[in-house]
């Protein structure tokens, strides 16, 4: 069963492209996803002032087939990574691991695409175990029997 407390749910993962390394991850705590969720927020609304702001986006709307667009708006929705500053979910999410350097900010911004990537998504499925279960197969294991 697992605890209330997301620092003792955690897991040792093999690097499948790195062996035999291994790296210990935590599910995040609330506020981690929500310092996660505001880093990526604030990034992408930098992002959106310095390539022209609400005009520019507008313009790019313009450009594209609106299914197409409603199509790649819904993958990227369901992908949980986009949601979150990736390297606050590593820092938030990684305890440990086998390699000689140490856990630092400078380590971790160092991981590469693949690595970082690879971790960060195993940090969120820990995180949210649930996430690719539809609505009904949530609200039963939420039912409570008397």
């Amino acid at each position: 069963m697992a605890s209330i407390f997301a620092s003792r749910t955690t897991r040792t993962i093999p690097i499948p492209f790195d062996p035999p390394h291994e790296v210990t991850i935590q599910k995040l705590a609330g506020r981690h996803l929500e310092k996660a969720k505001q880093e990526s927020q604030l990034a992408a609304s930098e992002f959106l002032k310095r390539m022209g702001g609400a005009g520019f986006q507008r313009e790019m709307g313009n450009l594209g087939d609106p299914a197409k667009v409603a199509a790649m708006v819904e993958r990227a929705q369901a992908d949980p990574l986009l949601r979150y500053d990736r390297l606050t979910v590593l820092e938030k999410g990684i305890k440990g691991w086998t390699y000689e350097e140490a856990l630092s900010r400078e380590t971790l911004e160092d991981l590469s695409e693949e690595a970082a990537d690879f971790l960060a998504r195993a940090i969120l499925a820990l995180t949210f175990p649930h996430a690719g279960e539809t609505d009904e197969k949530k609200s039963s294991a939420l039912s409570i029997s008397t």
